[in-house]
C-alpha cells in the first residue's frame, strides 16, 4: 500500500461505503466489497509467492501444442509467466486491482494451482488473508515512512527469489485511521 496509496484509498473507501466505520468487517460482507476482493488477487498475481508452482508427474502420455509429453515427466508450471501474460492482463507489470474485477479472467486463483492437486488448503488461505487485508485496510493507513528530517523514504519494491519468494523487509508507516478505528483494534 506504499507503493499504491491510490489503491488503499479506493478500497478504503469502498469499505466506508458498505460498513460504514463503526465496525470490523466481516466474512458476509465480502461479496459487497468487489474491489477489497480484487485487491487480495492482485496481491496474489502481482508478486506472486511460488513462481514456479509445484512439480507434477504426467501419468499418461499427453500431447500440449503439438509437443509430445511422455508418461512419467515432470512438469513445472510457470505460474510468474501465467500471472504476467500480457493477451490476459493489460498492462500485467503494474499493480492494478482492476484486472480482476473482470470476471472473464481465467483462473483467478493461479497462485494456488490447478486441477486436480489444486492446494488443498485455497479455500482457507483466500478466507484468512481477505479478512485481514479488509480488516487492515477498515482501520489503518499504510504510508512511507519518514527519515529524521520529515522526508519520505521510498520503499525498495524488492522480493527474495527462488522457489518461494516474499519482500524484502521494508520501513512504512502504519496508524489508525481514526479514533474510532483506534477503540475497534
Amino acid at each position: 500500500m506504499t507503493l499504491h496509496p491510490e489503491v488503499q484509498k479506493k478500497a478504503q473507501d469502498e469499505l466506508e461505503t458498505v460498513i460504514g466505520s463503526d465496525r470490523l468487517p466481516t466474512f458476509s460482507d465480502q461479496g459487497s466489497l468487489p474491489y477489497v476482493d480484487a485487491l487480495m488477487k492482485e496481491v496474489l498475481r502481482w508478486r506472486i509467492v511460488a513462481p514456479l508452482g509445484v512439480a507434477h508427474r504426467v501419468t499418461t502420455d499427453d500431447a500440449y501444442n503439438g509437443y509430445f509429453i511422455p508418461a512419467g515427466s515432470i512438469l513445472i508450471p510457470n505460474i510468474h509467466a501465467m500471472s504476467y501474460d500480457d493477451t490476459v492482463f493489460v498492462d500485467p507489470d503494474t499493480f492494478d486491482p482492476e484486472h480482476f474485477l473482470d470476471k472473464s479472467i481465467p483462473y483467478p486463483d493461479i497462485a494456488f494451482g490447478f486441477g486436480r492437486r489444486i492446494c488443498p488448503g485455497r479455500f482457507l488461505a483466500l478466507s484468512s488473508m481477505w479478512i485481514t487485508i479488509a480488516s487492515i485496510l477498515a482501520t489503518f493507513n499504510i504510508s512511507k515512512a519518514k527519515d529524521e528530517n520529515g522526508n519520505e523514504i521510498e520503499p525498495v519494491d524488492s522480493y527474495t527469489s527462488g522457489m518461494v519468494s516474499y519482500p524484502i523487509p521494508f520501513k512504512c508507516e502504519i496508524k489508525p485511521r481514526s479514533t474510532v478505528a483506534e477503540a475497534l483494534i
